[in-house]
């Protein structure tokens, strides 16, 4: 796991603070950094167009550009009058070496977004978005310094943002960089280190950035087992009994020992795949919500799910449901796996909250962390481009989500693993994080057009991890 930042400035006074080091060392790295991104991509028959702001973030460009300027060609192209006395030294010293300083946006094979990071604070103005249009509509290869331009710090967006296709952030990891609406917009992200190692440089932080490292697979050490050893997973099917039985599938195939849907028997079954009109007495984990139909037997459900101790994970129809409340309050090891619709209408029953799916989208992270640490029993598994898994006020980021994954049946697929995980030991926490990244990564490993992966190859695919 990596840490992730709303912010890093109180990072940067502690450098100065501890470790002596001044803004203009941290700007030196920090340009060093997005110089040795820049070069990657120039040979000398190529051109680098530096786009730097008023401030600080600019400087950091005006720096990097000094440092390629006689290797290769780059220019400066400065919009608006600086500010920043650190900005205004470094642009003495550019002009000493020679970089030149042009007047207008001129083409160039790569473009670097060195406005204004991650301290904007207000909506850019109709200029700047119309700089920002005309930058996004070049073919060249797009750098962004820090965070792309448009992304605000409170992570509210701007009409325009930079569309980068890397992302050369300083100092740490920052939220603003992982929301879902910025996916397509950010690419890929390095981070820079600014004259400390990172892990100095860091402190501890209550929001991580999950690795493929942190995946703990249930693979089976003890040889002296059964069936029974790897646990029972109980899914309740619903009317649309497709989605229980791809629960299940999941359950199976991430390590259950066992799988039982309950209620009426379906018409097809997986032959590996068992059903019960009732609980077993050896199951150790209960699934539903998902393929409900409502209205459905409020009664006889409550007393299924709350009628004994075993952990329960609550998916789809049961998020817009009354009996989630009660679900809540009965303090069970509980882990909910809501999309941001379904999350919308949890937080109106259960926090009297009307939250709209556009503003859970626009600040994922805070209306998680909320939630998390008004329900601190409770594992919250906000699905989305970035799936969150949040708990007690902790945040673990999974970002390996594809396209691929936006299906009917994908959702079902990973709360049956997460039950599978359950029944085998996991704590809910661990469980919805090695879940979610195994479901995640199994869609990387996608190969065909990605239009195309089912449900089914999730499941297929879990073989391979």
């Amino acid at each position: 796991m990596q840490y992730v930042y709303e912010e890093t400035n109180r990072l940067d006074e502690r450098c100065y603070k501890n470790f002596d080091l001044t803004p203009e060392i941290l700007m030196e790295h920090a340009g060093l950094a997005l110089a040795r991104a820049v070069k990657k991509k120039l040979t000398c028959k190529k051109s680098a167009l530096f786009v730097c702001g008023m401030g600080n973030n600019g400087a950091d460009g005006i720096v990097a550009a000094r440092l390629l300027h006689g290797m290769y060609h780059v220019s400066l192209y400065l919009p608006y009058e600086l500010k920043s006395e650190l900005a205004k030294r470094q642009l003495e010293r550019a002009k000493k070496v020679g970089v030149v300083v042009v007047n207008e946006l001129v083409d160039a094979d790569i473009y670097i977004d060195a406005l204004f990071g991650a301290g904007l604070n207000r909506p850019l103005d109709d200029l700047t978005c119309k700089l920002l249009e005309t930058l996004n509509a070049k073919q060249g290869y797009k750098i962004a310094c820090d965070i792309p331009s448009g992304i605000l710090n409170d992570l509210t967006l701007s009409p325009v943002i930079f569309k980068a296709n890397e992302t050369v952030t300083m100092g740490a990891l920052k939220l603003a960089l992982l929301n879902d609406t910025v996916k397509d917009a950010i690419g890929d992200i390095k981070v820079a280190n600014l004259g400390i190692a990172r892990n100095q440089y860091e402190t501890p932080s209550s929001n991580f950035l999950l690795r493929k490292s942190d995946l703990k697979l249930p693979l089976r050490i003890k040889k002296n087992s059964n069936k029974g050893t790897f646990g029972h997973v109980a899914i309740v099917q619903g009317a649309k009994e497709g989605a229980a039985r791809l629960a299940g599938m999941g359950a199976f195939h991430f390590g259950a020992g066992l799988v039982t849907l309950l209620g009426e028997k379906p018409k097809k079954l997986p032959i590996y795949l068992m059903h019960s009109d009732t609980l077993p007495k050896n199951a150790n984990v209960i699934v539903a919500g998902m393929g409900l139909e409502m209205p459905f037997d409020d009664a006889a459900l409550k007393t299924l799910l709350l009628s004994n101790t075993l952990p329960l994970v609550i998916d789809a129809s049961l998020s817009h449901h009354p009996l989630i409340n009660d679900i809540i309050a009965s303090k069970k090891p509980v882990v909910l796996t809501p999309h941001p619709k379904e999350f919308s209408a949890i937080l109106e029953l259960t926090c009297k909250e009307k939250i709209s799916v556009e503003m859970i989208q626009a600040n994922r992270f805070k209306h998680a962390k909320h939630f998390s640490l008004a329900f601190p029993h409770v594992v919250l598994v906000l699905k989305g481009a970035n799936t969150i898994i949040a708990h007690k006020g902790e945040l673990f980021i999974n970002t390996y989500g594809t396209p691929s994954l936006a299906k009917g049946g994908s959702g079902d697929v990973m709360s049956g693993m997460i039950g599978a995980l359950l029944a085998q030991g996991y704590t809910p926490k661990d469980a919805a994080i090695s879940a979610s990244l195994a479901h995640a990564l199994v869609s990387r490993k996608f190969t065909c057009n990605n239009f195309a992966l089912t449900p089914m190859d999730i499941c297929k695919g879990l073989k391979w991890l």
